[in-house]
């Protein structure tokens, strides 16, 4: 019979995982490609609801960033690398000139301080899980989940104990968060449908 050792097994797993290097070989792309622990995800592109939503938040975040010359924000896509095996993509990135070192110009090496996300049916699940907990480990400050069905946004601050839901902000309302407290953010601009 045969005998496996019992460390063999991981190093073989370790070989099969994707890495950053690996998706880089498949050139540029307008497709959201992300790696989870070496599992490749490809996700469709996002509806234009969604679109609209990210655009709004941007808009809102950078003319607030700007304004106090706080940093940055992106819109996706931009390459986040956590470890080789884990590179995500957020719909929105707030990146402060404290933590600017994380970015080589080509990626952010770790989590940026605020990432947003658009919520949709098909992804929700991998949002509140996995990007969720590799986020907060990774030292994210603030995650923020949008909901275009509930015109509403989650907000989260890190902890000691990872993402605690800080308030559910409704269309309604003004947002201001821990990582911008003076803000007043209007959620009803974010959420207009024309």
């Amino acid at each position: 019979t045969l005998e496996l050792k019992e460390n063999t097994m991981p190093e073989i797993a370790e070989e099969l995982k994707l890495t950053y290097t690996d998706i880089l070989s498949l050139g540029e792309s307008n497709q959201r490609m992300e790696l989870f622990d070496g599992d490749f995800v490809m996700s469709a592109m996002p509806n234009f609801i969604h679109q609209c939503i990210a655009t709004q938040i941007s808009f809102a975040l950078t003319s607030y960033v700007k304004e106090r010359k706080l940093g940055y924000v992106l819109g996706s896509p931009v390459d986040v690398l956590l470890t080789k095996h884990t590179v995500l993509q957020p719909d929105v990135s707030f990146l402060s000139h404290e933590r600017s070192y994380i970015n080589d110009g080509k990626k952010f090496n770790g989590a940026p301080d605020l990432v947003v996300e658009i919520l949709s049916e098909s992804i929700e699940e991998r949002y509140r899980t996995c990007k969720f907990d590799e986020y907060a480990r990774c030292g994210a400050k603030e995650y923020w989940l949008g909901s275009p069905d509930d015109e509403e946004i989650e907000v989260y601050q890190n902890s000691e104990k990872g993402f605690q839901l800080v308030k559910i902000f409704q269309k309604t309302e003004r947002m201001n968060t821990p990582l911008f407290p003076d803000a007043e953010f209007d959620l009803h601009e974010v959420f207009l449908r024309n």
